[in-house]
């Protein structure tokens, strides 16, 4: 039943969604016992407010392929350790084959699965092994499965409706509790907690989520999940001017160890909190970072002598809100706005306004530049609020290296700005770095971080505002200190309806 009190309207409506392609990869694994990663072929996934998480994903004949393609060299492989996996000891070879589809079909569809989809899979044996062998049978039993709609999606359509809401099954329950926190199937704690009823219950649910936290799974889906929201997950995709930035190509692949490194340290094995990810002054590098950022040592070193404050000073940020060839204070800017401060500014192409383009010219420095956009009467509104909070980080070049002056002009960097914006945290900065400092002091800054974490966690970003709203007022009745760390705003939509319930559009 839907808890007393619980508005309808703010549920999220019934319906599924398509497997990432890490999830994808994450479920073959843990169903075949593979270690081959063929999802790294696929198509890259579609993006809600930066999360690939999101009910957007689809088919199509591009993917369709690739999943195809997949799925046969999947279950080859599989046909190989048949005689191990799945022995057929016995004369009539059929009743093994369903045996098998009996017993792992239900992993497969993460769902006990019915007579009439046991006899469709029943046919695909015969039909592979028809004048071949038990062995080629399961194979095609396998690629099927692999293929199938309730294995690439998650469903959450409840049992049936009552007075327009349904309850998720218990396997669903199960499924978007593991997927949520893991990327990956249900385990067998998991599916036995879920067939006593445990899941039913906000505590029952909250044990199984510290439970699963304490993972590697989870650890990877939680540095994904902090890493789409700020857009640096992005950072192994781009490229520099190797004439401008030599070295950047050099040190990519050490800030995306940063990121994974600083975000598991930050939310297991320090604070934990959104304050700590976005104010803490140190960091965790391999020797070659560390020279990007001047300092010395390798794993969690401080960064106090540099004065670089928070993730969002960090390369990995500095670089994807970067040019090829120079720093990107719009970029910067519109990333903070949106990401952090939950205050996105207007498209200019929704608008209908023809932004003017900035200008190469050496004897001026990138801020000047890009203040023309402040001097045209048709940007200056917007970009009065963009600007202060792109401009503050210009001490850091396109690769997040500090600098006092640019690279090709020479002159000096100002990275001075006054913020006048209507929010608490409005006042004047040196630099970026009193500005994340200013932000991770932020009630702001952790409710930004509660919508995006919302967002990402139930898969929708369009359309359910209502459902946001109705997550962010439990969540702000959380005691202060777990309103500010990662584990407990989770913990906080694992308990409650919206994460049960849905409603029937």
């Amino acid at each position: 039943p839907l808890p007393e009190g619980t508005d309808v309207a703010s549920l999220l409506p019934a319906g599924l969604r398509r497997l990432t392609t890490a999830e994808y990869g994450a479920s073959v694994r843990a169903l075949l016992d593979t270690e081959e990663a063929p999802e790294a072929d696929f198509a890259p996934d579609a993006r809600q407010s930066g999360f690939t998480t999101n009910e957007a994903q689809r088919v199509d004949p591009v993917l369709a392929r690739q999943i195809s393609d997949a799925a046969k060299a999947l279950a080859a492989e599989f046909k190989a350790k048949v005689e191990t996996v799945a022995p057929c000891a016995a004369a009539d070879e059929e009743a093994c084959a369903r045996t098998f589809i009996e017993s792992f079909g239900p992993r497969v569809y993460r769902r006990p699965i019915d007579t009439a989809e046991i006899q469709s899979m029943l046919g695909l044996y015969r039909a592979g092994a028809e004048g071949a062998s038990y062995a080629d049978g399961i194979e095609l039993v396998v690629r099927g499965m692999l293929q199938s709609a309730s294995f690439l999606y998650l469903t959450e359509l409840g049992g049936t409706p009552a007075s327009g809401v349904v309850s998720l099954t218990r396997s669903e329950l199960a499924s978007s509790l593991s997927y949520l926190l893991t990327e990956a199937p249900p385990d067998n704690a998991l599916l036995e907690a879920a067939s006593a009823g445990s899941l039913d219950t906000p505590e029952g649910r909250e044990a199984e989520v510290r439970r699963l936290l304490d993972g590697a799974d989870a650890r990877r889906r939680i540095v994904r999940l902090i890493s789409e929201w700020l857009g640096i997950d992005r950072v192994d995709q781009i490229a520099k001017d190797t004439l401008v930035y030599p070295n950047f190509a050099s040190v990519r692949d050490s800030m995306v160890a940063e990121n994974a490194g600083f975000i598991t340290e930050v939310v297991w094995s320090s604070q934990g909190t959104v304050s700590e990810l976005l104010g803490a002054d140190w960091t965790v590098a391999d020797g070659e970072l560390a020279g990007h950022y001047g300092v010395a040592g390798t794993g969690r070193v401080s960064l106090a002598e540099t004065g670089r404050v928070g993730i969002l000073n960090h390369a990995a940020f500095l670089s994807v809100y970067a040019h090829a060839n120079e720093s990107a204070p719009i970029l910067r800017g519109v990333a903070v706005l949106s990401r952090v401060v939950c205050v996105p500014p207007p498209d200019p192409a929704v608008l209908q306004l023809a932004v003017p383009p900035v200008v190469p010219d050496e004897t001026k420095t990138t801020r000047a530049r890009f203040a023309l956009h402040s001097d045209a009467p048709e940007c200056a509104n917007c970009h009065r609020t963009i600007d202060p909070f792109g401009f503050a980080f210009e001490l850091y070049d396109g690769t997040g290296k500090y600098r006092t002056t640019e690279e090709v002009s020479g002159l000096p960097v100002d990275s001075s700005v006054t913020l006048d914006v209507g929010s608490p945290f409005d006042g004047s900065y040196a630099d970026s770095n009193e500005l994340a400092a200013a932000l991770a002091a932020s009630d702001e800054a952790r409710e930004c971080f509660a919508r995006h974490l919302f967002r990402s966690v139930a898969a929708r970003s369009v359309g359910v505002r209502e459902s946001e709203d109705a997550f962010v007022e439990a969540w702000s009745e959380l005691e202060a200190g777990d309103r500010d760390r990662v584990m407990e705003t989770l913990v906080a939509y694992v308990k409650s309806p919206l994460f049960t319930h849905r409603r029937v559009p």
